[in-house]
C-alpha cells in the first residue's frame, strides 16, 4: 500500500529551493521509500547509493579528490548515467562518519557534508542525504545547518496518517480538528469512528511496514511479525553503534521501558538498571537512545512556569518508546489487545495513553516535554508550552477522567499564571470552569504552530 505523508509537502517545498536537502529519523519510519518514490516522480535522471555495510562504496567516496572526481565514482558505483538536474541520492551515511569514526587513521577525506555547497553552488545536481542515528553522529549540523542543507526529520505515522491510511475522508478529519480549535462537541457519527481507530492505532502504531500490514492483510499476527523486525534492528543497532561501554546498559535501559512504565509513577528508576552503581551517570545512555528517535524523554519540573526548562531535572524523567505499536509489541500481553479491541473501556492503559500522547506532541513542534510532580500538589501527566504560557495536560484512559486533583491544584495558583488546562480522555468534549476536556484523539490536533 502507498501510504500518504504529510513530509511530502515539505518535499515539494524542497524541490524548489537551491537547498541539499538531509532527511533523517529513526530506523524504518519509511525514509528511504518516501524518497525513491519521490525522486522517480521527479526527476528524469538519479543516482541511488546505500552506504549500509557497503565498505567498498565508502572507501571509494573517501578516496574522491574533489566534486568532478565524486560524481564520477558515485557513477562507477551505481552503474546509472546521471544527466544534469539529476538527483543523487546517498542513503545510511551515517555509515560514512562511522567509518571514518573508526579508522582516525585517515585524515584526508572527502566530506559528504562540505560536498553539499560544493553541488550546489555547481547547480547542475541536487543532493539528498538520508539516514538513521544522525541525531547521534551529525548532531551539530542537524541543530546548526549549514547554509546549503535543509534538515528534515521523519516521525512515524500520526494519528491522522493513520486514518488515511484507513480510507477516511479528510472532510471528517476536518470536521473534528474544528470541533478541537472550536471547543465544542465532535458529532457522535464521528466521535465513535475515531476513538475505534485510535484504539486500533494503540495496537498497529505508525511505522509504515506495521501499518502497511494492518491496511492490506487485515492481520494483527501480520502486524506482529512487523513489529518483531523492527525490535531486532533497534537492538541490532545498538550493538552495531554504541560505544563498548555503553552498550549493555543501553540495551537494559530498553529492555526496562515497558516495566517502568507500567508502575504507578511510570517514572523510569535508575536504580533498576542491571549494574548501575550508586555513583554512576547513565545520562550517555538515555541520550544515545533520544538521540536515535528510539525513545522520547519527559524530564520532571519543580516549577510549572515558563520557561520549563529551567526548573527542569534530566535526572528524573519518564521514557516513552517512539511508537505506541512497538510499546504495546513490548507489553507481549494479548488479553490486553484484545480487551482493547472489545471496547473495554473500565481498563487501564494510563501509560499507552501517554505514549501516544508524548510522540504526538514531538510530532507536532513540541520538541521537550516536561511533568510536574510534589508532594503537595500532586501529579500533572504533561507540561507543554505554548503561545508562551504553559499548558497542563492530564491524559486519562478509564471512566473517572474528572478526578484531577493536581491539574486543579496548579490552575489555583495565581503565581503560575495558567489560564485553563486540558484532560484528553475517551468520552466527547466538555467543558467545567477552566478545564477542557477533549476526546483522546483529538490530541492529533494540539500543535506547537
Amino acid at each position: 500500500m502507498i501510504l500518504k505523508r504529510k513530509i511530502e509537502t515539505n518535499l515539494n517545498e524542497w524541490l524548489n529551493s537551491k537547498y541539499g536537502l538531509l532527511l533523517y529519523g529513526a530506523r524504518q519510519v519509511g525514509k528511504t521509500y518516501i524518497l525513491n518514490k519521490f525522486i522517480n516522480d521527479h526527476f528524469d535522471s538519479h543516482c541511488y547509493i546505500n552506504l549500509y555495510d557497503n565498505v567498498d562504496a565508502i572507501i571509494t567516496i573517501i578516496n574522491a579528490k574533489d566534486l568532478k572526481d565524486f560524481i564520477l565514482r558515485l557513477s562507477s558505483i551505481s552503474d546509472t548515467i546521471l544527466s544534469k538536474g539529476g538527483c543523487i541520492f546517498i542513503d545510511e551515511i551515517q555509515e560514512y562518519y562511522t567509518y571514518l569514526e573508526r579508522h582516525k587513521e585517515i585524515e584526508k577525506y572527502f566530506d559528504l557534508l562540505t560536498g553539499i555547497k560544493f553541488i550546489v553552488e555547481n547547480n547542475e545536481y541536487r543532493i539528498i542525504y538520508s539516514g538513521s542515528l544522525l541525531r547521534l553522529e551529525l548532531s551539530n549540523v542537524i541543530s546548526n545547518p549549514v547554509g546549503y542543507v535543509l534538515p528534515l526529520e521523519l516521525y512515524p505515522l500520526d494519528f491522522e496518517e493513520f486514518l488515511w491510511s484507513n480510507g477516511v475522508n479528510q472532510d471528517l478529519i476536518d470536521i473534528a480538528k474544528n470541533s478541537f480549535v472550536n471547543k465544542e462537541e465532535v458529532p457522535d457519527y464521528i466521535h465513535n469512528k475515531f476513538i475505534d481507530l485510535f484504539k486500533k492505532y494503540i495496537l498497529v502504531g505508525g511505522m509504515p511496514q506495521a501499518v502497511s500490514e494492518f491496511i492490506d492483510r487485515n492481520s494483527f499476527v501480520a502486524v506482529e511479525n512487523a513489529h518483531k523486525a523492527i525490535d531486532f534492528f533497534i537492538r541490532a543497532d545498538i550493538t552495531k553503534y554504541a560505544s563498548d561501554n555503553e552498550k549493555l546498559k543501553i540495551k537494559e535501559i530498553y529492555n526496562l521501558i515497558p516495566t517502568e512504565l507500567n508502575t504507578m509513577s511510570k517514572r523510569f528508576i535508575v536504580s533498576h538498571i542491571d549494574g548501575h552503581t550508586k555513583n554512576e551517570n547513565e545520562t550517555l545512555s538515555f541520550t544515545w537512545l533520544n538521540n536515535a528517535g528510539v525513545t522520547i524523554p519527559v524530564y520532571i519540573v519543580d516549577e510549572p512556569t515558563v520557561p520549563l526548562k529551567i526548573s527542569s531535572k534530566r535526572n528524573q524523567l519518564k521514557l516513552f518508546h517512539e511508537d505506541v505499536g512497538l510499546l504495546t509489541y513490548l507489553f507481549a500481553d494479548s488479553s490486553l489487545k484484545l480487551q482493547l479491541l472489545n471496547g473495554d473501556i473500565d481498563m487501564n492503559y494510563g501509560s499507552i495513553y501517554e505514549n501516544v500522547v508524548a510522540e504526538l506532541l514531538r510530532t507536532h513542534g513540541f520538541d521537550e516535554l516536561y511533568y510536574y510532580n510534589n508532594k503537595k500538589n500532586g501529579e500533572v501527566d504533561f507540561l507543554v508550552e505554548k503561545n508562551g504560557r504553559v499548558l497542563p495536560l492530564e491524559i486519562k484512559s478509564g471512566k473517572n477522567y474528572k478526578r484531577h486533583k493536581a491539574l486543579n491544584n496548579i490552575l489555583r495558583v495565581e503565581n503560575y499564571n495558567i489560564n485553563e488546562g486540558y484532560v484528553f480522555h475517551n468520552d466527547n468534549f466538555e467543558k467545567k470552569d477552566n478545564v477542557l476536556y477533549f476526546p483522546i484523539y483529538t490530541i492529533e490536533f494540539l500543535k506547537k504552530r
